[in-house]
């Protein structure tokens, strides 16, 4: 069995590529700080009455109030209901695209500072590309029980799209990187 040893390289990165990967690191943490934003906020669906009632609720939350006389009671989703299970495999499949979106942004930050070799390169927006497509699911599995009329179902689905600029621009800046990393060997 023979020993492979790790490829390294003492050549810094190149200025254009630094500037490329600084201006995905912006796009990267925007989407997540509106991904973040508008999974946190009630408002995914908002309904007012003639009477002054209304209705909003997110993936976790359901309130319920009268704009005339100013109240509002808000209460975790009902999970019995088909809106509360439908919500509840939107906000399971919503979650883990945030948690891949946060873990794309870390290690695209972190190749600000240091040279992935090889595959590892690709790990980044292997991982974007996995949350955009658990964000779609979870818009798909949503919109199953309910309609998106709200700003923070308009906030998340920015942050989705920012999502997929960030994939497609940082699986340039990775292959750009691995094409140059190699034609130095």
């Amino acid at each position: 069995m023979a020993i492979v040893t790790e490829r390294t390289s003492s050549q810094p990165i190149d200025p254009l590529s630094r500037v490329l990967i600084i201006f995905a690191s912006f796009f990267v943490v925007a989407a997540l700080t509106l991904s973040i934003a508008g999974t946190a906020t009630q408002f995914w669906f908002y309904d007012q009455s003639a009477d002054g009632s209304t209705l909003h609720y997110n993936f976790f939350t359901q309130c319920v109030g009268n704009l005339l006389n100013g109240t509002s009671n808000c209460i975790d989703m009902q999970r019995s209901t088909a809106l509360g299970l439908g919500t509840q495999h939107a906000a399971g499949l919503l979650i883990t695209a945030l948690c891949l979106l946060g873990l794309g942004m870390i290690i695209t930050l972190i190749m600000n500072f240091i040279r992935f070799s090889g595959i590892i390169g690709f790990v980044a927006p292997i991982l974007l590309f996995l949350a955009a497509l658990f964000m779609v699911a979870a818009f798909a599995e949503g919109s199953r029980v309910t309609t998106y009329n709200a700003y923070s179902a308009n906030l998340t689905q920015t942050g989705h799209l920012l999502t997929i600029l960030s994939t497609g621009l940082v699986a340039f800046i990775s292959g750009r990187l691995h094409v140059r990393y190699y034609s130095e060997l």
